[in-house]
């Protein structure tokens, strides 16, 4: 005999039409503690919604990178349109140091036959990243294959990227113990995109790392005004 609460436990496990179709998920990610190492974290977002996720945070030391990843799959236009994905950073070095972010995207193609991503942030999946006052430029241009690459799948990388940790809206390059700053990634698929991008996938990857300010003066033109564009090694400087 079936009973009013087993109809009712029935119903709150049937997912509707929309979620049957495309679903969005979000896996928080766990607290890490790095010494000199590597930590790394990543969500997943699988198709439609919107909302900030929780913030994945990693202590940071020199020369120790974290990483964290966020992946967007079977989507179709109009989807994640203002999802977040965030990453936090706490430095906590002996030393003051100088953080760089390094953006790398891999994309493959659905049921459509386009990459997700396409590098060109006017179609297809478009990626803001903010550290909470400065915008990054997220990879563009033609992307590579092979190599590391996957295989069926296109990347691209952007190295260097300068950060900041602010005092209110004042940013400062150096960062001592307990500085902390974070990145959050705003994805866009627009309803413009056309259906060539349905069924795409897309992995974002943001890889922090710190190198010692002491005797490692930035290059003239790494300022705060470049927080957020490559900086990459020039003259005595070095990101190693």
């Amino acid at each position: 005999m079936t009973t009013a609460a087993d109809q009712h436990a029935r119903s709150r496990r049937r997912p509707s039409r929309r979620w049957r179709t495309v679903y969005f998920a979000v896996m928080p990610a766990a607290v890490l503690t790095l010494a000199v190492g590597c930590a790394s974290a990543s969500y997943e977002i699988l198709g439609s919604g919107g909302g900030s996720a929780s913030v994945g945070t990693v202590t940071l030391s020199i020369n120790g990178p974290a990483t964290h990843t966020c992946v967007y799959s079977a989507l179709v236009p109009g989807d994640v349109t203002g999802a977040t994905c965030a990453f936090s950073v706490i430095y906590t070095g002996s030393v003051t140091a100088y953080l760089e972010l390094t953006v790398s995207v891999t994309a493959s193609a659905g049921s459509g036959g386009q990459p997700l991503y396409n590098g060109s942030d006017t179609s297809g999946l478009t990626i803001t990243i903010s550290d909470g006052h400065a915008s990054y430029t997220a990879p563009t241009g033609p992307g590579t294959t092979g190599g590391a690459c996957p295989a069926r799948s296109t990347c691209w990388t952007q190295r260097y990227d300068l950060a900041a940790w602010y005092t209110g809206s004042s940013p400062r390059l150096t960062f001592s113990a307990g500085d902390i700053t974070t990145f959050t990634i705003v994805p866009a698929l627009g309803s413009g995109s056309g259906p060539g991008y349905e069924g795409g996938a897309a992995s974002v990857t943001l890889t922090a790392h710190a190198v010692q300010a002491p005797a490692n003066p930035l290059p003239a033109s790494c300022t705060t005004a470049s927080i957020g564009q490559p900086c990459p090694p020039s003259g005595s400087f070095t990101w190693s």
